[in-house]
């Protein structure tokens, strides 16, 4: 049963974090900071988190508002929807970036864990998996639908491992066209793996809300899953 803890950013302060445990992991553990989308950990975010422990990861989900409007976890509805759109305006991501690498910092020193921290993100999570990506060394990093990528998409050659990023070819949120501009700004050498799903749109991997694709979602999750799987886990 997941629970929220008390994470210490680099910059003397605290934040919330939703923390889900496997249960029955044996051995070091590889960990995953599950950056949430613009709805903050809400329970969707807190049921995925417990998806992905269910497979052996720790799981971290931090308040991505922390710094604006601490514990605004919000149901999909149109005022939460205008709510979370209001606070994302405000959002310094340069600070959230930092934040998610206080969370792989965290994941990293838990007793139990192997050293080894990936990221995925979500909409919003999904920027941010990118940005800690290219700035925070993660072990692993995946974005889903990550939006507003514009800006940052020369920092693609930073990114040193191996990633993932996963787009709705009828996304009306995310140009379907960032794949072709991370693809463009990678490097050679780079682990950068890119899929767009033909029939999804924005949030086609949001279980139990009207955007999801089953089909696509379970190809994506398991494609994430296979990506955790061999760059976070000790070598056999």
């Amino acid at each position: 049963m997941g629970h929220f803890v008390e994470v210490p950013s680099r910059d003397g302060q605290a934040f919330q974090a939703w923390l889900e445990e496997p249960a029955d992991a044996t051995g070091p553990r590889p960990g995953i900071v599950l950056l949430a989308e613009a709805y903050n950990v809400n329970d969707w975010a807190r049921d995925e988190a417990a998806r992905y422990a269910r497979h052996g990861f720790t799981v971290l989900a931090p308040d991505l508002y922390w710094r604006i409007d601490p514990l605004q976890f919000m149901p999909y509805t149109p005022e939460s929807q205008a709510r979370a759109r209001s606070i994302y305006s405000r959002l310094d991501f340069d600070r959230a970036t930092d934040d998610c690498g206080a969370c792989i910092d965290f994941l990293r020193q838990r007793p139990g864990a192997n050293g080894r921290v990936g990221v995925v993100g979500f909409c919003i999570g999904g920027k941010l998996a990118l940005l800690a990506g290219a700035r925070e060394a993660p072990d692993a990093a995946v974005g889903f639908y990550s939006i507003d990528l514009e800006p940052h998409f020369r920092e693609v050659p930073a990114i040193a491992c191996p990633s993932m990023f996963h787009f709705g070819a009828l996304d009306t949120r995310v140009p379907v066209a960032y794949e072709q501009h991370i693809r463009e700004h990678s490097t050679p050498g780079q682990d950068i793996a890119l899929h767009i799903y033909p029939e999804t749109g924005h949030g086609f991997a949001r279980r139990g809300q009207p955007p999801y694709h089953e089909p696509s979602a379970t190809l994506a999750t398991d494609r994430t899953l296979a990506l955790f799987g061999r760059a976070l886990r000790e070598p056999a």
